[in-house]
């Protein structure tokens, strides 16, 4: 997902994930949903965290970035955390 600069740090993407989490729990019957963050992007872990995501931990070499592997944490949502 991505937000405009200037549109930023005003909750858009912390609304729009709980948007997504809550109709994907209500209405696909999936047990888990998963957020895959790049170690160095901050602003996509707040939004994460934010929503309520349970960070799990950090995965080596997840991501290709431009061609090269980084690190990456992992969060998840489970249908009990919104009961």
């Amino acid at each position: 997902m991505r937000i405009r600069t200037k549109r930023t740090r005003q909750g858009i993407a912390t609304a729009a994930v709980s948007m997504i989490v809550k109709f994907a729990f209500e209405n696909l019957n999936i047990n888990r949903l998963e957020i895959v963050v790049a170690e160095g992007n901050l602003p996509s872990q707040r939004v994460a965290e934010k929503s309520g995501a349970f960070r799990e931990g950090l995965l080596r070499q997840r991501l290709l970035i431009h061609g090269q592997p980084h690190d990456a944490f992992m969060f998840s949502f489970i249908p009990s955390d919104f009961k």
